[in-house]
């Protein structure tokens, strides 16, 4: 039995990749075709994407009334995605950003913070926080495109580009999707027969499962220097986890959220994304250094959670 469970964890992870590399490599070709910038199809088609696993464990949960699970994922792939996907990123190659991405999408980086702090203080996400969480992630998707189709013409003018990437784009999320739901079922296995609390096998386990296909796309994405792709997929998945995923799950059923919470985990999530985003604004990159401060970073947050929460 655990075996069988180990395989199906590695054939996880080789799905993830392979879909990962396919949608790195026609990425470009889509924002053609849609005539958006390749950080605009970042930021919408592949992070829509890779929210999927989040999103499917988050009305898995809610449906069950496990909120710890839910929450625990949110905060620990946000937490995971900034400090450990990016920070491992620059570690291959320094990170630069379009000026464009910094005026208008990191904004949204920053709010989404301090918006899921502010609503989740009273202890409780209800349905009517859920309405409005849904409602701007459906605002983000808007912007983003918009802004994204107006650099495209900007750039390149409106006219039609023909493309031959939707199969295999399509081919890649269905790996992505596939390969996430393996790998995170096949966690969810392991971590109990370790006797995990609930809370921490979705800060850790599940969120690092779930938050795998960026971490794919990003690395591949640096190391063939299209991190572009990646920060936007970044950027937008964090988005709308928080927005769309917690959004969705409150609307199904309100979510109790733990007091301590309130004390660590939910400042970190504000903390990294402020730091990041003065990281990227004060150089427009992500150095090695900062990429290896913001690792350090999340090893020291794991290392709390194992030992607050285990």
């Amino acid at each position: 039995m655990l075996a069988w469970v180990i395989i199906l964890l590695i054939l996880g992870l080789v799905a993830l990749f392979k879909g990962a590399d396919l949608i790195v490599d026609h990425a470009s070709s889509l924002g053609a075709k849609l005539r958006l910038s390749v950080v605009g199809v970042g930021l919408t088609v592949v992070a829509l994407a890779a929210v999927l696993p989040e999103l499917t464990v988050a009305v898995m949960a809610s449906a069950r009334q496990a909120g710890d699970l839910i929450i625990g994922n949110a905060l620990g792939a946000t937490i995971f995605k900034i400090g450990a996907v990016l920070g491992i990123a620059a570690l291959f190659n320094p990170i630069s950003i379009h000026k464009g991405t910094l005026r208008h999408e990191v904004p949204f980086f920053f709010l989404y913070a301090v918006v899921i702090y502010f609503l989740g203080y009273d202890l409780l996400l209800t349905r009517q926080d859920g309405l409005i969480l849904v409602l701007l992630a459906a605002v983000f998707v808007w912007y983003s495109i918009h802004e994204s189709h107006q650099s495209f013409v900007s750039k390149f003018g409106s006219g039609y580009v023909r493309s031959h990437s939707w199969p295999f784009i399509f081919l890649g999320l269905a790996l992505v999707v596939l390969g996430a739901k393996l790998f995170v079922d096949s966690s969810l296995v392991l971590a109990a027969k370790f006797g995990l609390s609930e809370f921490l096998i979705g800060i850790l386990i599940v969120a690092i499962g779930t938050s795998a296909p960026e971490l794919a796309t990003m690395i591949l994405a640096s190391a063939r220097h299209k991190a572009e792709v990646g920060v936007g997929n970044i950027i937008g998945s964090n988005v709308l986890h928080i927005f769309l995923v917690l959004g969705l799950a409150a609307l199904i059923q309100p979510i109790k959220i733990h007091p301590d919470l309130l004390i660590f985990d939910f400042p970190m999530v504000v903390f990294f994304a402020i730091l990041v985003s003065l990281m990227l604004k004060t150089s427009q990159r992500l150095t090695r250094l900062e990429g290896a401060f913001l690792v350090a970073g999340y090893i020291m947050y794991f290392v709390y959670s194992i030992k607050f929460w285990g």
